[in-house]
C-alpha cells in the first residue's frame, strides 16, 4: 500500500514537468553588434527570459547557447543600450544589432536655467541620480550627498538626529560670510537646506561647482550651485510604489573613561605627587573611605538602543497630454541619546499639462512638518547659553557618584550625596547628565512649503519662453524648558522658559527665452532672462523664569527682572538680468560665454550693481577624423571656463547705523530718555567677487566600460565680507561689515568609473575625490577664533594660512627629569611650578621663555583630501552595493580632553591617559604626570589636544534580492534588502566620532572655528530591513 502511495505521489509531482519534458530545444548562436557602428559588442547578456539560462559573448561578440526552447525568444540586454527580445522560431543563427539607449546617447544635465545634453556641458558639473541617494535612510538629501561628488565636503554638525549639516563646494570662500551653495529645487531658489524635500522623491541632483556654470547665477553662485530636480509623472497606466524600512541605531566608538578603582587610583597619584611639592596638603581616599562607593560607566549610561523607520507611498502616471506625480512619506529616527529624535511628514505633489502644441503649464507643491527634540550635547555654553552639553557631563562626572540616590533623586554635587568632607575635594563640582537630558525639554518644530508654478510657450522661430514664480515658506517655533530638578544640584533653581518664534519667506520670479538653430555644421543657442527674489525674515524670542510650576507654565514667571523679550524682522531683495550664448562645430568646438547683472537693495548707490561673467571653450577630440581609427575610444574631450561669482550675505541693513531706546540718563533729577549706537552702518560695503578658472577632462572608453574626468580648479574671492571689531570708542555697536580681504582655493577634482556584464552578473567601482588648499592671501590684521575660555582661543585666522588656522603652543614631550628642566627655556615665572612630568614646549621665537609669542600654526579644520567609494554588483536577482566615505589631513583640537585630561577640577580621566601618563623617568613621553598643581602648565591650548583626524567610513552596505516578476498577484516589482550605515570607521581620532564641521558651541564664529570637539553627539550605527513594491 506505501509503495503504491508512494507512486502515485511521484506521478502528481511529475504532471507539471510532462510539457516541459516535450519541449522541443535547439542550440542557438550569433554575433551581437553596435547599431550605428557595426562594431561587436562584448559581454552582452543573452537569457531565455524568465529563467537564468544564459550566456554572454565573448571578444568577437559571438555566442552559442544550448537548449533554447524552439517557440521561445532570447533577451539581449548590454550596459547603455536598448535591451531587445527576439522570438527564436526554430531559428539556429541569430544576429542582434543593440542600439544605444536614449538616456546614453542624449543624457540631460540641468545647467543654469537650461538643460543641456551631457557631452556639450563645458563647466565642472556632476550629477547624481536619485536613486542613489534614497539608499541611505536619512531624512536629508544633504547627508545622502555625501562622498559621492568630488570637490564637495559635507558633514553633520553632530550626530543628533534633525543637526544642521553642513555643504562646501571647493572650499571655503568667505571667512564672516555664508560659505553654503545656493540650493535650487525645481527653479525656486530657496534659502537654508533640503529638510523639505524627501530623498525618495528627487529625481535627480546637479552640482555646478565651477565659475563657467555658475557665474549665470551672479551673486549667489559663489559657493556652488545645487540643483534639485523632483520625479514627474510618464503618460501611461498608473504606477504606485510603496517604500518602507524599519530596523535599530546603536552608537559606534565611545570614548573609554576610567572606573572606580582607576580614579581613585589616579587621583591618590595627584595628592601624593602635590603634597611632595608642600603648600595645602590633599588627603588620600583610602581605608573605610573606599567602602561603598559606587562604579558607574555615565557615558554608556547615556546612550540606547533606538528605533529608526520611514515608509514612502507615491504614485505616477498620465494621459498623453496631463501627467501627474503624487507622493508622501514619513520618517521617525529616535536618538541613540534619550530625549532626542527627529520626526517629519512630507508629502509632494506634481502635474504637468500640454494645454495647447505650444502651451504646457506645470504646478509643483513640496511640503513637511518637521519636530526635532534635542537635547544639550555639543560645548558647554560659552556662546550660546544651551544650559551645558549631557555628553561633556558624562565625561566629567566620576564613576564613584551615582545618577540616583537611595530615595530616586537626581545626585549631583558631591556635598549632596556624600555631605561635606573628603569626597567633595575628589569628586569635582558634579552635573548630573542623566538630569540635564530629563529634566530639560527642548522641541523644535517647523513647517515648510515651497510652491512652483511653471509655463512653457513655444514660439515661433525656435523660441520658448519658460516662466515660473514660486514661494518657499518655512515657520518654526522653538521652546526650550529646564525645570527645577536635583537636590544641591547646579542646574536646579529656578525653572526657566525660552520661546523663539520664527518666520522665513521667499519669493522667486523668473522668465528666460531660449533659442536654439542648426546652420551646416554650425551650431548656436542663446539664452535671455530676468529673475527677482524677495526674502523676509522675522523672529521673535523670549525668556522668563522661576514659574510656580514646572508643568503647567502659563503666564508669566515670578522674576520680572530676568524677563526678557527680543524681535527682530529683515527684508532684502534681489532684482537680476542673464543672458549666454553657446556654439559649437560638428560637435567638436565648443565656445560659451555668460553674463548677468545683480541688483541687491543690501548695498547703497553704485555698489548696489555687480557684473559677472563667464567665457569657456571645448574641444571633443574623438570627433576628429585622426581618431576615427581608435574605436576603443568613446569620448575624449577637453573643457577649460574662466568667470566670476558674487556674494553678498551680509545682513539686510549692514550699511545702516542703527540704535536702540531705553538708555536712560538722569539730569537733575530728571530722566532723560536715551539710546545706544548697536551698529555703524558701511555705506562703502560692496560685492564680494568670486573668479575661478577651471581645466578639465573627460575621457570614455571600451563602450563606456571605463571612464574618468579630472578638473584642476584656481579659485580666488576678493573684497570679502568681514565682521570688523570696532574700537572702545564706538561704544556698544557690534562689529561692522567691511569689504576686507582675499582669500584662494585651489584643487583638483577627479572620478572615475569600471563597469562590466556577462551573463546574469554583473558589477561597477566608482570612485571619487578631492584635493584642496585653502589660504588666506590679505586680511586686515588677524581674527581669532574658537573661544575655549575667556579670552583663550585656539583659533586664527590671518594672511598666508587657512581660515580658522589652529593656532597655539606645539608640546615637545615631556620633561624626564629636573637636569633637563634646568637646561631648557623657561616654562613659568616660578621654577618650582615646572617639574619633571610636565609638558615641555617648543621655544618658536628662540628668547628661552615659553608664552604666547610661543604659538604658531599648526594645522587646519579643513580636509586636504576627500574621497568616496562605491562598490556595486549583482547576480540573478542578487545586488549589492557598498558605500565607503573619508576626508585626509585635517585636525580636531579635542577641547573636552583638555579639561578631563587637564585636571582643572576633579573630573574623570580617559582610559588612554590612565594607560599612558607619566610617573616616572622614561615611563612616556606623550601624557604628563598626574597634578592639580601643573594644570596651569599640561593643560595649557596646545598640540597635546590636537589629534589627526583622517578617516575612512563604511557609510553605508546594502544587500538586495528582487523577487521574479509575476503577474497573477499584480505585482510588477518586489524587492527586499539589508541595509546598515556607519559600519565602522578607520581613524586615529580618540573622540567619539571624527566627522566634525562647527558645534553649537561655535555656531556664531562659523568656518573660523570648525574643528574643535566639545563632547559631541557621535553618529549613529543602523540596521535596517527594507522593501520596495511597485504595482
Amino acid at each position: 500500500m506505501k509503495r503504491k502511495l508512494l507512486f502515485l505521489f511521484c506521478l502528481v509531482l511529475a504532471v507539471p514537468l510532462i510539457p516541459v519534458a516535450a519541449q522541443q530545444t535547439a542550440t542557438v548562436k550569433g554575433i551581437v553588434t553596435d547599431a550605428q557602428t557595426g562594431e561587436p559588442l562584448i559581454g552582452v547578456s543573452v537569457v531565455v527570459p524568465g529563467t537564468t539560462h544564459g550566456i554572454a559573448t565573448d571578444v568577437d561578440g559571438s555566442y552559442e547557447l544550448n537548449n533554447v526552447p524552439e517557440d521561445g525568444s532570447l533577451e539581449f540586454s548590454y550596459l547603455g543600450y536598448e535591451t531587445r527580445t527576439v522570438a527564436v522560431g526554430g531559428r539556429t543563427v541569430i544576429d542582434v544589432a543593440l542600439d544605444m539607449a536614449s538616456d546614453q546617447i542624449e543624457e540631460l544635465v540641468v545647467v543654469g536655467y537650461a538643460v543641456q545634453r551631457k557631452r556639450d556641458v563645458l563647466g565642472a558639473v556632476n550629477k547624481v541620480e536619485g536613486a542613489e541617494l534614497a539608499q541611505i535612510p536619512v531624512p536629508s538629501a544633504q547627508l545622502a550627498l555625501q562622498g559621492r561628488v568630488p570637490g564637495v565636503q559635507v558633514a553633520s554638525a553632530s550626530g543628533a538626529p534633525g543637526a544642521d549639516v553642513s555643504v562646501r563646494v571647493r572650499g571655503v570662500g568667505s571667512i564672516n560670510s555664508s560659505n553654503e551653495p545656493l540650493y535650487i529645487i525645481d527653479g525656486i531658489q530657496i534659502e537654508g537646506g533640503l529638510n523639505t524635500v524627501s530623498p525618495n522623491d528627487i529625481e535627480d541632483i546637479t552640482v555646478l561647482k565651477d565659475a563657467a556654470s555658475t557665474s549665470i547665477y551672479g551673486s549667489r553662485g559663489s559657493n556652488g550651485i545645487v540643483i534639485i530636480t523632483t520625479k514627474k509623472g510618464r503618460a501611461g497606466q498608473a504606477t504606485v510604489s510603496f517604500n518602507a524600512e524599519a530596523g535599530v541605531q546603536t552608537h559606534g566608538y565611545l570614548t573609554p573613561m576610567v572606573n572606580t578603582a582607576d580614579y581613585i587610583s589616579i587621583y591618590n597619584e595627584a595628592a601624593r605627587n602635590d603634597n611632595a611639592m608642600g603648600g595645602v596638603q590633599r588627603d588620600l581616599i583610602e581605608g573605610s573611605y573606599l567602602d561603598g562607593l559606587a562604579d558607574v560607566n555615565h557615558v554608556e549610561e547615556l546612550f540606547r538602543v533606538a528605533p529608526l523607520q520611514r515608509y514612502e507611498l507615491s504614485v505616477t502616471g498620465g494621459s498623453e497630454r496631463t501627467t501627474y506625480a503624487v507622493s508622501g512619506s514619513f520618517f521617525d529616527q529616535d536618538g541613540i541619546i534619550k530625549n532626542s529624535g527627529y520626526k517629519k511628514i512630507s508629502f509632494r505633489s506634481n502635474v504637468q499639462s500640454d494645454v495647447k502644441p505650444w502651451l504646457n503649464v506645470g504646478m509643483n507643491v513640496i511640503g513637511s512638518m518637521a519636530e526635532t527634540q534635542s537635547i544639550p550635547s555639543s560645548g558647554d555654553g560659552y556662546q550660546n547659553n544651551e544650559g551645558g552639553s549631557a555628553i561633556r557631563y558624562a565625561l566629567f562626572r566620576t564613576p564613584a557618584i551615582p545618577t540616583y540616590d537611595a530615595d530616586g533623586n537626581y545626585v549631583d554635587l558631591p556635598s549632596a550625596y556624600f555631605g561635606q568632607g573628603i569626597y567633595n575635594t575628589f569628586f569635582g563640582d558634579g552635573y548630573n547628565p542623566i538630569g540635564v537630558i530629563n529634566e530639560t525639554d527642548r522641541v523644535r518644530n517647523e513647517k515648510a512649503v515651497i510652491a512652483a508654478a511653471n509655463m512653457l510657450i513655444k514660439l515661433p522661430l525656435n523660441i520658448t519662453s519658460r516662466t515660473v514664480a514660486g514661494v518657499d515658506y518655512m515657520s518654526g517655533r522653538y521652546r526650550q524648558f529646564n525645570q527645577t530638578w536635583g537636590t544641591g544640584g547646579r542646574i536646579n533653581n529656578p525653572n526657566s522658559l525660552l520661546v523663539e518664534n520664527y518666520d522665513n519667506f521667499n519669493w522667486t520670479f523668473n522668465t528666460v527665452l531660449n533659442w536654439g538653430e542648426t546652420f551646416g555644421d554650425h551650431n548656436v543657442s542663446a539664452m535671455a532672462g530676468f529673475e527677482a527674489v524677495r526674502t523676509t525674515t522675522y523672529s521673535m524670542q523670549n525668556t522668563d523664569q522661576n514659574f510656580a510650576d514646572d508643568l503647567i507654565f502659563i503666564g508669566k514667571g515670578l522674576d520680572e527682572q530676568r524677563r526678557t523679550s527680543y524681535e527682530n524682522q529683515q527684508a532684502f531683495t534681489l532684482a537680476s538680468f542673464f543672458g549666454s550664448v553657446n556654439y559649437n562645430y560638428k560637435q567638436k568646438y565648443y565656445a560659451a560665454a555668460t553674463v548677468r547683472e545683480d541688483g541687491t537693495s543690501r548695498f547703497k548707490g553704485r555698489n548696489r550693481w555687480g557684473t559677472f561673467y563667464s567665457v569657456s571653450g571645448g574641444w571633443n577630440i574623438e570627433q576628429e577624423n585622426f581618431m576615427q581609427d581608435v574605436d576603443f575610444i568613446d569620448i575624449l574631450k577637453l573643457r577649460a571656463g574662466w568667470g566670476t561669482a558674487g556674494n553678498q550675505n551680509v545682513t539686510a541693513y549692514a550699511t545702516e547705523d542703527r540704535y536702540m531706546p531705553n538708555y536712560n540718563s538722569t539730569f537733575g533729577g530728571v530722566v532723560a530718555p536715551g539710546y545706544v549706537q548697536t551698529q555703524i552702518g558701511n555705506e562703502n560695503l560692496k560685492w564680494e567677487t568670486s573668479s575661478q578658472l577651471n581645466v578639465g577632462i573627460d575621457v570614455e572608453m571600451f563602450r563606456q566600460t571605463f571612464g574618468f574626468s579630472i578638473d584642476y580648479f584656481y579659485k580666488r574671492s576678493d573684497n570679502m565680507l568681514m565682521l570688523q571689531t570696532m574700537p572702545p570708542s564706538s561704544g556698544n555697536a557690534q562689529p561692522a561689515w567691511v569689504s576686507n580681504g582675499s582669500m584662494l582655493n585651489t584643487g583638483i577634482d577627479f572620478e572615475m568609473f569600471y563597469r562590466r556584464n556577462f551573463a546574469n552578473a554583473g558589477f561597477e567601482v566608482s570612485v571619487n575625490g578631492g584635493w584642496l588648499k585653502n589660504k588666506v592671501l590679505a586680511i586686515n590684521g588677524s581674527v581669532p577664533g574658537g573661544r575655549v575660555d575667556n579670552g583663550v582661543y585656539v583659533t586664527l585666522t590671518e594672511a598666508g594660512y587657512p581660515v580658522g588656522s589652529f593656532y597655539m603652543l606645539v608640546m615637545d614631550g615631556i620633561f624626564q627629569d629636573r637636569m633637563e628642566i634646568l637646561t631648557s627655556p623657561s616654562q613659568s615665572s616660578n621654577p618650582d611650578d615646572i617639574q619633571p612630568g610636565d609638558v615641555k614646549f617648543v621655544n618658536q621665537n628662540g628668547d628661552l621663555v615659553i608664552d604666547q609669542n610661543d604659538r604658531v600654526h599648526v594645522g587646519s579644520s579643513i580636509p586636504k583630501f576627500t574621497a568616496g567609494i562605491n562598490l556595486s554588483g549583482y547576480w540573478k536577482n542578487f545586488d549589492i552595493s557598498c558605500f565607503f566615505q573619508g576626508a585626509f589631513g585635517h585636525k580636531i583640537y579635542m577641547q573636552v580632553a583638555q579639561d578631563i585630561e587637564g585636571f582643572y577640577r576633579a573630573f574623570n580621566v580617559t582610559q588612554n591617559y590612565f594607560d599612558n601618563h607619566w610617573t616616572g623617568p622614561g615611563t612616556s613621553n606623550t601624557q604628563p604626570r598626574a597634578s592639580w598643581k601643573a594644570k596651569f602648565n599640561n593643560a595649557r591650548v596646545s598640540t597635546r589636544f590636537l589629534y589627526d583626524a583622517s578617516y575612512m567610513r563604511l557609510k553605508n552596505l546594502q544587500i538586495g534580492y528582487t523577487i521574479p516578476k509575476t503577474e497573477k498577484i499584480g505585482i510588477s516589482r518586489l524587492r527586499v534588502y539589508f541595509a546598515a550605515t556607519n559600519l565602522f570607521t578607520i581613524t586615529k581620532y580618540p573622540g567619539m566620532d571624527p566627522e566634525m564641521t562647527v558645534s553649537a558651541n561655535s555656531a556664531s564664529e562659523g568656518d573660523r572655528a570648525a574643528g574643535i570637539d566639545w563632547g559631541t553627539y557621535p553618529i549613529a550605527r543602523s540596521f535596517t530591513f527594507g522593501i520596495n513594491l511597485t504595482f
